[in-house]
């Protein structure tokens, strides 16, 4: 036979090897489920419709203390036995008017994850994992994001979050990190925010016009000068590692950063002549060829053949990185500052006009596409094009390096007047 249960007696309900349960006499409908781990919760069996329904409330509070804290009590919160008996009576009374408690609660378990589900930091998670394959700056594009994420508006519905949220946010990267920071957040946010809005009724709050700096005026002009070239090259020659040959690299390939330090040896081709970039990894997103002059291709050779497939790299296994620090030794053993390896593709690409190239070709071998009518309808590869403008490239380096010494004619003497 049932008995009224006490604070005392839930408290000294010992565990056994399987779970069981203790009916309240006092409290029709309530009872204390006790399981193998010790851990003890107060639940309400009763029918709904004519069927057996069962609402967990919460878990027993036991110990000293007996008592909740001011206010009603609430379901999934640790319960003393009196506030369990009043969320038992509660949810008795609710099934009676038609309504099922137990299908409340998941409803409202439901709108909870869903809720969880459309945070910022949610969907900047779910947008990463769905479209970081194909995102050629990914581990930036990452830490940009992560910067957000990591605030408060990372926990918050992305619906409930104002543009003035935002704002401030980006203020405070601005005041932290510096205003081309707080820009490219903003660029990285917008980005997710759009993305989320083409799979949803949502619409991003965020406008044109909310950039700190403007990119024209950021847009860097830096060419290397015929004495710092032969510097950073001779520089490059006997630099310890791998950097030196990389920057030496970029200059006859006109390639970017990130592009070039990710050259994998099953990228090469035609015995190395020829260098086929992913498109995954390539800012235009197509795959594109860069002939390689010999140069290039003795640059390449000269690499160490490491475990991984990685050709400038200390391990074989990764890529070239920590750019900043090795560019801070190179500057240093060169004397050459204030430029960036960018610069080095804007020079060559200044190189290239010194060649002869015309703009058309020398453009492709940045890798920018013909646009317009042209560029529907001109399929021309132009490889040989291409292959023939860095040859002329590494020559005109070549040149640079190694001047012709000028002809000196000597004057002949004048005759002696008999």
């Amino acid at each position: 036979m049932a008995k009224a249960l006490t604070p005392i007696s839930v408290a000294n309900l010992r565990a056994r090897p399987e779970r069981y349960e203790v009916a309240d006499a006092a409290c029709p409908g309530l009872r204390v489920v006790v399981f193998p781990s010790t851990k003890k919760s107060f639940v309400v069996r009763y029918r709904f419709r004519g069927l057996p329904r069962k609402l967990t409330l919460g878990p027993a509070l036991l110990g000293g203390g007996l008592t909740e804290a001011n206010g009603a009590p609430e379901i999934g919160t640790p319960l003393s036995l009196l506030a369990a008996r009043e969320l038992c009576v509660r949810a008795l009374r609710q099934a009676k008017s038609g309504n099922d408690p137990a299908a409340a609660k998941r409803r409202r378990r439901e709108e909870e994850l869903a809720a969880e589900s459309d945070t910022l930091a949610a969907i900047a998670a779910e947008y990463l994992r769905r479209e970081g394959p194909r995102l050629r700056t990914f581990s930036q594009r990452k830490a940009d994001l992560e910067l957000v994420c990591a605030s408060p508006l990372g926990r918050l519905p992305v619906d409930q979050i104002r543009r003035g949220q935002y704002v401030r946010l980006f203020d405070r990267i601005a005041d932290e990190r510096g205003p081309v920071r707080s820009d490219r957040v903003l660029s990285a946010t917008s980005r997710l925010l759009s993305w989320h809005a083409h799979r949803s009724d949502f619409v991003s709050p965020l406008v044109r016009g909310m950039r700190r700096t403007s990119i024209k005026e950021r847009a860097r002009s830096r060419v290397l000068s015929d004495d710092e070239l032969r510097r950073v090259w001779q520089t490059a020659e006997t630099f310890p590692g791998p950097f030196g040959h990389y920057l030496q690299f970029v200059l006859l390939t006109t390639t970017r950063r990130t592009e070039a330090a990710g050259l994998r040896r099953s990228e090469l081709s035609d015995r190395g002549a020829t260098w086929i970039v992913p498109g995954a990894r390539y800012k235009s997103g197509l795959d594109t060829l860069i002939p390689l002059n010999a140069a290039a291709q003795r640059i390449v050779a000269a690499q160490p053949r490491l475990a991984g497939d990685y050709v400038f790299s200390a391990t074989g296994e990764y890529p070239l990185g920590d750019f900043a620090n090795r560019k801070a030794a190179f500057d240093k053993a060169s004397g050459v500052v204030g430029y960036t390896i960018h610069d080095l593709r804007r020079t060559s690409r200044t190189l290239l006009s010194r060649a002869g190239i015309s703009a058309d070709i020398a453009e492709m071998c940045l890798g920018h596409v013909l646009t317009g009518v042209r560029g529907r309808y001109d399929r021309h590869a132009y490889a040989n094009e291409k292959r023939h403008a860095f040859e002329a490239l590494a020559s005109l380096i070549e040149r640079i390096l190694r001047p012709p010494a000028d002809v000196v004619v000597p004057l002949a003497k004048p005759e002696r007047r008999k």
